[in-house]
């Protein structure tokens, strides 16, 4: 989004310069701008006009943003990792050794809730407008 805003006020910035300055190539002396024509009277036809003009340059303001814009961003903050050498002191699990998963759990202890999976309900969600989940398992949770 900001790099809309900077080249949008890059493209007005450029506009009215060439505005307050009227170049001659661009404009009559008198200050009306000049009709698009090649090989014709030059002192009223010129091949650059104000409206090609604009369309470069929006596009080339355009064009500058992006380039210069990732010179001025802040670098983004650095998340902890596991892998991380800086902050492996400050991981409480180093490796996998310790995690315990649900097949694991039939062999060591019971579990605290009873195995199966939420499955969801289209028709019922469809009516209601909410999401409707049906339990699928040995015993109601």
């Amino acid at each position: 989004m900001w790099t809309f805003i900077y080249a949008g006020l890059l493209y007005l910035t450029g506009v009215a310069v060439v505005l307050v300055l009227k170049p001659s190539f661009m404009f009559t002396p008198d200050g009306v701008w000049k009709e698009f024509g090649i090989g014709k009277n030059e002192e009223r036809y010129t091949p650059f006009t104000f409206w090609l003009f604009c369309l470069v340059w929006a596009f080339i303001s355009y064009v500058l943003v992006i380039m210069i814009e990732p010179l001025f961003q802040r670098p983004e903050p650095e998340f902890p990792t596991v892998n991380s050498r800086r902050n492996r002191r400050n991981v409480r699990f180093e490796d996998d050794s310790e995690l315990v998963f649900d097949d694991e759990l039939s062999s060591q202890a019971e579990p605290s809730l009873p195995k199966g999976y939420y499955v969801l309900n289209r028709k019922a969600s469809k009516i209601a407008g909410v999401p409707k989940y049906v339990y699928l398992g040995q015993e109601e949770p």
